[in-house]
């Protein structure tokens, strides 16, 4: 039976329950935790909600990551970019690469799809959270676009697109020098192929667009909406994807990768900068992005996408994702996702 979406809730189920346990710090008397169990049935996502808040005791030492990926090994650094970098076949593009600004976009040796391609945004080799600009970054989305409307060009029946980014080691970045990655194809990963199934069944219980009224839903309640700006929201998700929470963001009145313009990227890019910023402050290093978006024009999928803070446990460097995550598609979160909007609000006003 496929889940139900319906307007009163927008799928965001949530049970309470109770684990108990005599304390060895309090005389052995017992005591008991709530805990949340949260099912966001748009996106699919199970994520038990703990009672305690998440505090990362310090900031990993990025210096470590620096050493052991100098800029003379650095594939993406100009010693060694042109010599090893992969190029396109030039009927794709003369050149080899496609080329905005300072950012070139190249193929993945190690692609994980047909058609996956790397963006370096610059020469530059290590680039700290508060540097990723939207001046910095701009040129490496558009570029994205350019790769995509040549793709089209040549392959109509491609129809689906993604945009992702894993900075940093810990974001399971292979490579110190900041990059992003592109995925085209004709038909959606699984998550999307989900968003897409959701908004479709919504379309015929409800008889309404969903991102409409799950943006309109989020905001009468006020407990996880962010900000809008322009024509961005940015909300906190009801059942986050990582340990230390989840932003998500939506154009609300996009319809596909092409009606993005300049200065909606612009508007992406400069809320994220804001997120990069409360990110350093709070110590974490790292994080995971996708945008994802259609080809053509329709209303079953907007453009949007997640941003997930990522980090090791100190101090033996303990990886974030357990056997939860990975073999039993839960998430454990301890950051209330609540608190998570409520602390990120303050960056968001100007």
């Amino acid at each position: 039976m496929e889940p139900m979406i319906c307007k009163k809730d927008m799928g965001c189920r949530r049970e309470v329950t109770v684990g108990r346990y005599l304390d060895p710090f309090d005389g052995f008397r017992e005591k008991e935790a709530a805990f949340e169990i949260r099912r966001d049935e748009i996106t699919g996502v199970t994520s038990r909600i703990l009672p305690y808040r998440l505090k990362v005791p310090q900031k990993p030492d990025v210096q470590t990551y620096i050493d052991r990926s100098p800029e003379a090994l650095c594939p993406f650094c100009p010693g060694l970019f042109e010599k090893i970098t992969p190029r396109f076949t030039p009927d794709l593009v003369a050149e080899g690469k496609f080329k905005h600004g300072m950012a070139l976009l190249f193929p993945n040796a190690f692609p994980y799809d047909r058609y996956n391609t790397v963006v370096r945004f610059s020469p530059q080799h290590y680039v700290p959270l508060p540097e990723l600009t939207p001046e910095l970054t701009l040129d490496g989305f558009l570029v994205c676009r350019d790769y995509f409307r040549r793709m089209v060009e040549l392959h109509p029946e491609l129809r689906y697109c993604s945009i992702n980014w894993n900075y940093m080691p810990p974001a399971g970045g292979g490579l110190l020098h900041p990059h992003i990655q592109t995925v085209i194809g004709e038909t959606p990963t699984r998550f999307m192929q989900g968003l897409c199934d959701s908004a479709g069944r919504y379309r015929e219980s409800e008889g309404g667009n969903l991102w409409e009224d799950f943006i309109a839903y989020e905001k009468e309640q006020g407990e996880r909406f962010i900000a809008d700006t322009g024509a961005v929201t940015w909300l906190a998700a009801f059942a986050p994807k990582g340990m230390a929470g989840e932003v998500s963001f939506f154009f609300r009145e996009r319809r596909s990768i092409f009606a993005l313009t300049e200065g909606d990227f612009i508007e992406l890019l400069t809320g994220l900068s804001r997120i990069f910023a409360y990110l350093e402050k709070s110590n974490f290093i790292s994080f995971n992005l996708a945008l994802y978006a259609t080809i053509q024009e329709n209303d079953i999928l907007r453009v949007q996408g997640k941003l997930v803070p990522r980090f090791v446990i100190l101090p033996l460097g303990t990886s974030d994702l357990n056997y939860f995550e990975k073999l039993h598609d839960e998430i454990i979160c301890p950051v209330m996702p609540e608190d998570l909007c409520r602390d990120l609000k303050p960056w968001f006003q100007d």
